[in-house]
Parts: C-alpha cells; structure tokens; sequence
C-alpha cells in the first residue's frame, strides 16, 4: 500500500488537523483546571447530598412555595440589596406602609447563612459565584489560627468580636466538603482538613464549647429520674423541679425561679453524622469517629416513654451526661430535636418512635413548638419557625409525603403572595408590624425543596 505524502494531503489540511487538535487539548486542561481536576487535592469520596425531586418539589410548589423563584428572590433582597453582593445579610425588612419606615438590612453577615448559600450555589451549578462566596468568607471570617469568626458586620469600620460558635463552624465546614466536590483544588483540600483539625480531637470527637442551660438555683440539673416521685401536692416540689414559669417562655420579660449558667458540652444537634462519616472515610478523621458520634448521639435518646433526644452533653461528646433543655429545666428542646433527627435521617438511623412522636404532634396541630413540658405533657413556646426546614428534609428522608405536606403547607401560609412585593414568593415574619425575610430560613427552606 503507497504512502501518501504530506505534498499529496497538502499542507493547509495538516496545519488545520494540528490546530484543531492544539485547540481540543487546550480546552481539555483548561476544563480540567477550571474544574480543579488538575492540580487539586485528593479526590474525596463523598456521600450525595439528599436533593428531593420534582414530585417533593411540586408538593411545595402547591402550597406557595415555589423553589426557584424563592431562591431568586432571596439572592435579590439578601445579597444584592441586604448584602454586599457577595455575602448575604443575616435578614432583610421590606419597606413599611409608613414614609419613615424604610427597607433595611441586619446589618450583620452570619457564618452559618454564608455556608447555606454556599450549598445553594453549588446544587445549582452555579461556580463564579460559589467561588466569590468562598474566598470572600475565608478574607472576612477566617481568624489568623485557622478558624473563622461567627458573624462580621456590613460597615466593614467596624471591628468584628472574634466569637467562634461550634454550629456556624460546623455548617461551614459542610459547605466546603460539598464546595470541594464540585470546585474544590488543593488549597480548599488543606482548609477543610486544617478546620477539621480545629474542630475535632485527635480521637476524632466534637470538641467541646461553652453552652447556657437553664438551672434551678439548689441543683444544676434535674433528671428525668428526679421528678418521678414528686407529687403535685407535695408543698414547694414543683417550683424545686421545674421553676416559677410566667409569661412568653421565648421573651426577654419571662419570670422564672430558674437561672443560667455557662458549661462545657457539645450540642447534639451539631454532630452532623454524615459528614463526619465522610470526613473518616476519606482519612480527615481517624477511624471509629462516626461509631463514636452515632453512640453518642443514640446514647442521649431519653427514654422511659419519652421520644426525644437530647438538647447537650455536659461534658465531652461520649461523657454519657446529658442536658435535655437549655431554655427551661423539666423540658425538651424540639428545635434542636429537629435537627438531631435531621442528621439521624439523613445516615437511615433514626428512631421510630422519635420520628412518630414529631409526626404526631405535626398532624395533630399543624404547627412545631419550641418545648415540650415533661409535668404537663404539652407543647408550648413560641412557634418554632426555624424548624419548619428541617422537618420537611426529614420528612423528605423518611419517605413521608403526608407529613411533608402538612409542613409544607404551614409554612406557605407565611410566604409573601402579592405581586407587587419585592420579597414574592420569600417567606417572612412579622415583627412590630414589620415584614422581616430572614436568609437562614429562606435558604434552608430552598435546599429541603429542590
């Protein structure tokens, strides 16, 4: 068979092939660079984040909360109008029907907002703007040790408090791992295992934090075990165990015989199961810290006919002492119950019982409660209005589109339906006749519907 020469082929055709191959290869490397592929960190196996889909969507979308217009809107108010253009302002209150009541931001960037619209940016394969978020959060919130302050403010003359929060640090550190999946490089690799470092001992257990609960001014705590023989008619036992109670029990003005005090524990709701199983999958830490964690968490299940976990650990994460309120002593916190369950469902580890008794008091009422009372075996509080997210993404885990709707259906009563409002389609609430859209829940509610 006879060769063609270069002459025959003619040479425009050769330089044209070599071109077009120059050019597939460059765009090659530049993808793979854009992407992080090259020059990026080790490659981390991460579980997939829990995304409902368009059935769960169109649930929500029935009942007023439409995700994507939601989000939009979100971004409009919080980062463009409340923000700086790139972080988001912890809330956002729309103009009153007064002159003098003009629209104004918080004046305040939280952590845990900016790890939120991480997340959101990410799922939307949104990346110019993802990476703008997360260098400006490292510029602005990382401390010169490596880890990152809770909230900075708007007016950048003044000085920030250098308050450090396990929950904003943690939520943080889940953004990035999922930041890292999507985008990451080899810098963002060496920032979530420097944080996890700050974050978890070398056993790989939560470090603890300073934590207020409530506490009777004769005793720290008072266990369930404790109230079991007090009678009603017993002269002066109710007020020892649960305190002289009157009023709002979420207002400034509440009267109890109950004081605070400051101790050192983790928060259940802060062992994020998930991600702490992928951190020690991929070697950030070190072997048995997600058996560790999922005891420590199941451990503090309270038992003796009551279905809810623990709002604390005095002491550090395995201790096995737990603190059950930190609002009210002789009470369960159901907000942070939530979330407890939340990081249950999300490893196909929560308890029935638990998950019944939250579904129960859903139907029933159509509403969640901050406490639930152990001596009058009520729910009260205020409206727990940040929970409405998280049980809709627990609902959405278990398979529970009844419940899921019943949620959904709650919380779209306070999403702003006139056409003219700049917040459509954002769910608000109404402080001192005021209309106030706060990003942490609007965020939180985007991420559980879409």
């Amino acid at each position: 068979m006879q060769r063609r020469s270069i002459a025959e082929i003619g040479i425009g055709k050769v330089v044209t092939a070599a071109i077009i191959i120059a050019l597939a290869l460059g765009a090659t490397i530049f993808y793979l660079i854009y992407t992080g592929r090259i020059g990026g960190g080790s490659k981390l196996k991460l579980s997939s984040p829990a995304r409902v889909g368009h059935e769960w969507s169109d649930v929500a979308a029935d009942n007023n909360i439409v995700s994507d217009y939601l989000f939009s809107r979100t971004k409009r108010l919080g980062v463009e109008k409340g923000g700086d253009g790139i972080l988001i302002a912890t809330s956002y209150t729309i103009a009153g029907r007064l002159v003098s009541q003009e629209a104004e931001n918080s004046g305040v960037y939280e952590l845990g907002d900016q790890a939120l619209l991480l997340k959101c940016y990410v799922r939307a394969g949104d990346r110019a703007n993802a990476i703008s978020l997360k260098e400006e959060v490292i510029k602005r919130f990382r401390l010169s040790d490596g880890a990152y302050r809770t909230y900075v403010y708007s007016d950048t003359s003044k000085t920030p408090e250098e308050l450090i929060t396990m929950s904003a640090s943690i939520e943080w550190l889940d953004a990035m791992m999922e930041y890292y999946g999507a985008y990451g490089n080899d810098d963002d690799y060496k920032e979530i295992c420097h944080l996890a470092g700050i974050l978890f001992d070398n056993e790989g257990k939560l470090n603890t934090e300073m934590i207020s609960v409530a506490k009777y001014a004769e005793s720290l705590y008072v266990s369930l075990e404790d109230t079991s023989s007090i009678e009603e008619g017993d002269e002066g036992s109710l007020e020892q165990a649960y305190g002289t109670i009157t009023g709002d029990v979420d207002g400034v003005d509440t009267e109890r015989e109950v004081i605070e005090e400051d101790i050192e524990g983790v928060l259940l709701s802060n062992i994020k199961l998930k991600l702490i199983r992928d951190l020690e999958t991929n070697g950030i830490l070190p072997e048995g810290s997600y058996d560790r964690a999922l005891k420590a968490v199941k451990d503090g299940f309270a038992g003796s006919g009551y279905s809810f976990y623990a709002y604390a650990t005095s002491g550090t994460m395995d201790c096995g002492d737990y603190v059950y309120s930190g609002r009210n002593t002789g009470a369960f916190d159901i907000t942070h119950n939530i979330k407890t369950m939340r990081n249950l469902a999300e490893v196909g580890e929560l308890d029935n019982a638990s998950y019944s008794q939250f579904k129960e008091m859903v139907m029933n009422s159509g509403r969640i409660y901050t406490e639930y009372v152990i001596l009058t075996g009520n729910y009260t509080g205020r409206e727990a209005v940040n929970a409405y997210a998280d049980g809709l993404m627990t609902a959405y885990l278990m398979g529970d589109k009844d419940l899921y709707e019943r949620l959904a259906d709650t919380l779209g009563k306070r999403v702003a339906t006139k056409s003219t409002s700049p917040a459509l389609y954002m769910i608000f609430r109404e402080e001192n006749d005021r209309y106030v859209f706060y990003s942490r829940e609007n965020l939180n509610t985007r991420l559980s519907t879409s």
